[in-house]
């Protein structure tokens, strides 16, 4: 029969009967058995059941002598049925039964008689309906499965039929290769799993299904505690075993249709696997019910698993022991839920077969391809509300190209690898596909939002657009080729001496040397050992937003110093940058190199100005949001004061780093910043660049700021008359005392950016003093927006509740605000003010916008399809005129989009640039 016919979630399942067994054993071998009493109760205890072979022996000399020092009548001790008699067969059968699991390598599904012989008529005339067949133990093995009547050798050795028993308990219970066992070494307990042999299963794929077992954690999860899990699925593969979990509770969004966000979880399971599920669901609803109430009499273990709960980020791993079920192997466990493999990518049902790995605590869920075929999957789907969304089927329909090529460009980050999964044994099927290209769309979606965590999917993602304009303005925002082609060929040296390098950093104790990283970087590696170095830079260089929160210094208290070694940060800078052993992605590396210089670590400063010496094409980029932050206070004054279009100042802009001058201005920047914070290396680089002549002396004036470029741009390419800016603020004129110094001045002729170098510098203080008045300003009582906190990663949905203002002495309101809301709350209560409205590009609206923990979310209904690309993103919000307050408040922005065919995405980091 084919493994994939077989309805294995149906078959062999634990018994209500196997919960009293495993009660009553452990109830008396641990002292706490009921009142009720055991007959010979001190002759058991003599017997010491220890599981051990010579415990059998005792059983059968303790038989023997009861037989013979007591006048025992077979009638009288059956029929009357005392309970302390039905206690001492039950007992010694139960335990030579589990005795005898132990010895075979599985355990028991304990039956009673009646049970059994309903599930089996034809046995009846094999086995009457009598005492020795009272309870019967089945052993289910790949190739055979046994039956064990232990209470047959146990009334044989009590009543023989004749004068000297037949039958001995110890030679009924010995299976297997019990030989391997001395006498007094105490057997290991043996599980049960269901009858699913997972490698075998994977065997009976084709290679279509690779990409479909795989996962792509997403970025929130490098550094987390959750990446224990990933990293064990390749092990949970090859050697896991399949049981049954229950949830205790998961992230709502897993709850959400149409949502393709994969999300943690907690579940509970038993590693014997012997545990019936409807137990299982029982218990998983009293563990959840201790996060809003925890009794006092609870363990401490408890009490911490249900602090656990209420914290919602925190993560676990473990066994737990709950009271009354203490013979439960019971584990909780927080889970990374990949939602394509569910049957309707969500958590329609509370229970699920899992794969556990006997060595270690790691769980995944069992990927619904292998229990398509089954009664409860048909289940699922018939409660779910969101059958549409079976991914099974959308699978099956992908082209060959397409189920091969998946996770293209995130090779490195998926997990297992290619060479980690078992063999796939059969060969693709050649079938048409059975449904629509439109029908795949969830599918879609949950591969987009996977790989839109990764800052490659803004420079990978091709986005399809009939608008000719903005297919324009995508293809010039495309990084050049020329750049990528400068970055692979790069003097890697100064890079890996760095990663050899001690350095000490007050803030950063664990920025440690990787030697070995360094000199792997230099070779050629195999697909499996890129993704082994990735994995293992990601632990080190990198902490998930959970760890953070947990980490959350209090009001006053001194900055913590990170746990982080940026070593392994600059690292996968490094490797991202050049392409060296993974998929080359500028946009990944510069995350990661601007990461580490936010972390403190100076190294990230040199890099910054290597980088730009020998890839000048990369400054536009890499100096992003720097000269954003600077040029953008500048360039609203300059719109504020003047007739000026925005896309003449933006001009400007662009055009300041891809002036020699502004790059060696920049590498000067960095190596003086290096240094001031104690870097030696920066020091003798900035020495030897300037004594070589690659950097001058001096920069000049007008690369020293990109405010003074944009003005001196806008004079010498633009043929509209700019004078009239300088002629309008001839009253600063005053303040020109603070350039005066400045040798450039004492020409006859000065160039045409000395015609505004006083205005541009008195723009500068002017602005300076209006920024420290609205400071002042904002540090008046503000609206307190009432939001929840969110954790990305975490149990809790994902929402920026609205903020709401309260009322304050005088009332805020759009109009007494004005174009004075500098602070951030006065930028978005200005704009909740004006929405919703139809942005300039005319297939935008600009629906809502919400604030909190200094994030700003703007939900935008996009009237055409496809995503929007991080260019067009950034593109609508500098040029967008409702977005001027956020921009003179240096907002964080994030894009929420739902765009037509009901595709919803997010886009961070949004700014002007």
């Amino acid at each position: 029969m084919s493994i994939f016919l077989k309805d294995f979630l149906a078959d062999y399942q634990s018994t209500q009967i196997n919960d009293e067994v495993l009660g009553i054993l452990h109830a008396f071998l641990n002292g706490t058995a009921d009142e009720t009493g055991w007959l010979f109760e001190r002759e058991i205890k003599a017997c010491k059941l220890d599981y051990t072979l010579a415990s059998l022996k005792r059983i059968d000399a303790m038989l023997d002598r009861i037989r013979e020092s007591q006048t025992l009548d077979r009638e009288t001790f059956l029929v009357n049925r005392k309970p302390e008699n039905s206690h001492f067969l039950v007992l010694l059968a139960f335990y030579c039964g589990e005795m005898r699991g132990r010895l075979a390598g599985v355990a028991p599904i304990w039956q009673a008689y009646e049970s059994y012989i309903a599930e089996n008529p034809e046995m009846q005339n094999i086995f009457p309906a009598i005492d020795e067949y009272r309870f019967v133990a089945t052993y289910h093995r790949a190739d055979n499965i046994n039956q064990h009547f232990p209470l047959v050798a146990i009334l044989e050795r009590l009543f023989p039929e004749f004068d000297e028993p037949e039958k001995s308990v110890y030679f009924s219970t010995i299976t297997g290769d019990y030989q391997a066992f001395a006498p007094d070494e105490v057997v290991p307990p043996a599980f049960q799993s269901l009858p699913f042999d997972l490698q075998a299963a994977c065997q009976n794929l084709s290679a279509h299904w690779q990409s479909y077992l795989q996962i792509l954690p997403p970025k929130w999860m490098l550094g987390d505690d959750l990446m224990s899990q990933i990293k064990a699925i390749p092990t949970l593969y090859q050697k896991g075993r399949v049981v049954w979990g229950a949830l205790v509770q998961a992230n709502t969004m897993l709850f959400e249709e149409d949502n393709p966000a994969s999300c943690p979880a907690e579940i509970i399971y038993d590693k014997s696997g012997r545990t019936p599920p409807r137990l299982l669901r029982e218990i998983a609803s009293e563990l959840f019910s201790l996060k809003d109430k925890t009794p006092s009499h609870l363990t401490p273990q408890l009490k911490q698993y249900a602090a656990h709960l209420k914290n919602e980020s925190t993560r676990f791993k473990g066994s737990l022991n709950f009271p009354n079920v203490e013979y439960i192997q019971l584990h909780a466990s927080t889970v990374f839920v990949w939602r394509p493999h569910l049957p309707d990518a969500m958590l329609t049902l509370p229970i699920f077969p899992i794969v556990i790995n006997d060595d270690n605590d790691d769980v995944m869920i069992l990927p619904a391809k292998f229990w398509a075929h089954t009664e409860y999957y048909q289940k699922w789907l018939e409660i779910s509300e969101c059958a549409s969304q079976e991914i099974v089927p959308m699978w099956a329909n992908l082209s060959a190209d397409e189920a091969k090529h998946f996770w293209q460009d995130y090779q490195e980050l998926v997990v297992p690898q290619a060479e980690e999964l078992p063999q796939f044994g059969k060969p693709n099927d050649d079938n048409p596909p059975t449904i629509s290209s439109d029908d795949t769309r969830f599918l879609k979606c949950c591969q987009n939002k996977a790989q839109q965590e990764y800052r490659r999917w803004y420079e990978f993602f091709e986005i399809q657009t009939d608008d000719p304009e903005l297919a324009e303005d995508l293809a010039k925002s495309k990084l050049p080729e020329n750049l990528y082609k400068q970055l692979r060929t790069i003097n890697l040296a100064p890079f890996l001496d760095d990663l050899k390098r001690e350095i000490n950093v007050s803030r950063l104790p664990n920025a440690k040397p990787l030697p070995k990283v360094a000199t792997t970087l230099s070779q050629n590696l195999s697909p499996l050992q890129t993704a082994k170095l990735v994995q293992f830079l990601h632990t080190h260089g990198n902490t998930s937003l959970s760890k953070l929160l947990q980490n959350e210094r209090q009001v006053g208290e001194p900055e913590r110093p990170s746990t982080i070694n940026t070593t392994a940060t600059l690292a996968l800078a490094l490797m991202y940058l050049t392409g060296k052993n993974v998929p080359q992605s500028i946009e990944e590396g510069i995350g990661w190199l601007n990461y580490a210089a936010d972390l403190g670590d100076s190294r990230a400063l040199r890099w910054r100005a290597e980088l730009v010496l020998q890839a000048p094409e990369i400054t536009s980029k890499l100096f992003e949001q720097q000269l954003n932050k600077d040029f953008l206070p500048a360039s609203i004054h300059l719109m504020n004061k003047g007739n000026i279009s925005v896309f003449d100042i933006q001009e400007a802009e662009k055009s300041y780093p891809k002036e020699r001058g502004a790059q060696l201005a920049l590498v000067r920047q960095c190596l003086e910043m290096a240094w001031q914070v104690g870097d030696s290396v920066a020091q003798k680089r900035l020495q030897a660049l300037i004594a070589d002549g690659t950097l001058p002396q001096k920069d000049e004036n007008r690369f020293t700021h990109i405010q003074f470029w944009v003005i001196d741009y806008l004079l010498r390419h633009k043929n509209q008359d700019y004078t009239y800016l300088i002629d309008k603020n001839k009253q600063y004129e005053q303040l020109g005392d603070i350039i005066a110094d400045d040798n450039d001045y004492e020409t006859d002729e000065p160039p045409a950016w000395h015609k505004w170098a006083k205005w541009a510098v008195a723009m500068v203080v002017i602005f300076g003093i209006k920024t420290c008045v609205s400071d002042w300003r904002a540090s008046e009582p503000k609206p307190t927006p009432v939001a929840e906190p969110t954790v990305s990663g975490s149990l809790k949905t994902q929402t920026t509740p609205t903020a709401a203002p309260a009322t304050t002495a005088h009332s805020q309101t759009a109009e007494n605000i004005g174009n004075n809301a500098v602070s951030l709350s006065d930028a978005v209560f200005v704009l909740q003010q004006k929405l919703p409205k139809t942005a300039f590009t005319g297939h935008h609206e600009i629906e809502a916008v919400h604030f909190d923990n200094q994030l700003v979310t703007v939900k935008i209904k996009d009237k055409g399809r496809g995503m929007m690309s991080i260019q067009a993103a950034n593109g609508l919000y500098c040029r967008e005129p409702l977005f001027d307050g956020l921009r003179v408040a240096n907002a964080v922005v994030i894009f929420d989009v739902h765009a037509q065919g009901d595709l919803r995405y997010e886009i961070s980091d949004v700014h002007c640039q």
